[in-house]
């Protein structure tokens, strides 16, 4: 797969996107990092590549490549087909409830099913998004979810913490390209240990919790993932349990936590059975994602 070969036999936005397509195929990538098939992972791949609009696919689609874009297009479906590559880090994109962040290998690509409930302005359990104060993103990553609530709740001063500094310095780039820069704080912490001290009305979350096994089972793009910001130990708790116990010190006496744990309820009930969180429906299932109020944490 060398780019003179493609020089010899492609080239125009449709030929390389077949083609790409037909290596997708034949080498068996993984999906699920927000493309539906193979048709939409080649046409995002080639055209943004490109640096294209994708909504102008139909307009670019018998364009040809010049020699250099031939080269840079085909070494970029080469990365994707070849060294599992998530499309996302060739890219530098990830979107998010249809807001485009910028991402690369030192975070998580954009996914949560917290910014669906962002959508909603996390109704019923916040009456008036204009009256909540503060909000911390714990395990920001990319700062997508702290971008999101600062979008939603606007009279918020909005923190996202993270122990990584690469992931922080991502965040850093997005905090700019939103215009956030006097409106978000990033803290560099492990969980709350740089937090001292302070409250919030909302936290929300999506911590790692993936289990050992499930992490040795992953496929290869996702193992191109910041394995920080996956793994939780055996049974997917391991921050959670460091978690759980201190959301009550840094929620305001009305507060509410937010926290997405994948497939992790069966866990978390095993450990906190007797705990009143309220699991929330979400396009993904109504056992992703829990609310639990402050005064329900008090004999955590």
């Amino acid at each position: 797969m060398t780019s003179s070969h493609c020089a010899a036999n492609l080239s125009t936005i449709c030929d390389f996107t077949r083609w790409a397509m037909t290596e997708m195929a034949k080498n068996d990538i993984s999906l699920g990092h927000g493309t539906a098939d193979y048709w939409e992972e080649a046409t995002v791949l080639v055209m943004r590549t490109l640096g294209l609009p994708f909504e102008k696919l139909e307009a670019f689609w018998d364009a040809k490549l010049t020699p250099s874009e031939i080269e840079l297009v085909a070494a970029n479906i080469k990365r994707r087909v070849k060294d599992k590559v998530p499309l996302a880090y060739l890219i530098h994109e990830g979107w998010l409830s249809q807001q485009c962040f910028y991402v690369d290998e030192r975070v998580l690509i954009p996914r949560s099913f917290i910014a669906e409930l962002l959508e909603e302005d996390l109704a019923p359990w916040v009456e008036d998004p204009e009256n909540v104060g503060s909000v911390l993103d714990m395990c920001t990553g990319s700062g997508c979810l702290a971008i999101l609530a600062a979008r939603t709740f606007p009279n918020a001063v909005v923190v996202g913490a993270d122990i990584s500094a690469d992931a922080l310095e991502v965040a850093s780039v997005n905090r700019e390209r939103f215009g956030l820069e006097e409106d978000l704080e990033l803290v560099q912490s492990d969980l709350f240990e740089n937090l001292q001290g302070r409250k919030f009305d909302l936290i929300i979350s999506n911590p790692p919790y993936v289990t050992e096994e499930a992490m040795l089972a992953l496929p290869a793009e996702y193992r191109a993932e910041p394995a920080l910001a996956l793994g939780a130990g055996a049974d997917g708790m391991d921050i959670m349990r460091r978690m759980m116990p201190a959301l009550k010190e840094h929620l305001t006496p009305q507060g509410l936590a937010v926290i997405e744990i994948g497939d992790g309820r069966e866990a978390f009930e095993a450990i906190w059975p007797e705990l009143p969180v309220t699991w929330l429906t979400t396009s993904g299932g109504d056992d992703l994602v829990f609310a639990v109020r402050a005064q329900d944490l008090k004999d955590i």
